[in-house]
């Protein structure tokens, strides 16, 4: 997936979000932040999941994973 069609892809999920915040778009927004390397956008998403349910085993991989990353 080239740059641009991420960048769409998370203003739709946001729109989406927006309307309805569920567990598994914040997930999938928190996933194409850290593949475009937003890694603020990607661990505010991660928080904001685990804050619903902090046992979901993907969030807490994925959290952990882009934790690694920041500066």
């Amino acid at each position: 997936m080239d740059s641009q069609k991420e960048k769409e892809a998370i203003e739709e999920l946001s729109r989406a979000i927006a309307f309805k915040a569920d567990l598994h778009l914040l997930h999938l927004r928190a996933a194409f932040h850290e593949h475009i390397g937003d890694v603020t956008g990607a661990l505010r998403d991660c928080r904001a999941a685990l804050s619903v349910d902090p046992n979901h085993q993907e969030m807490l991989e994925l959290h952990s994973r882009v934790n690694s990353h920041e500066p």
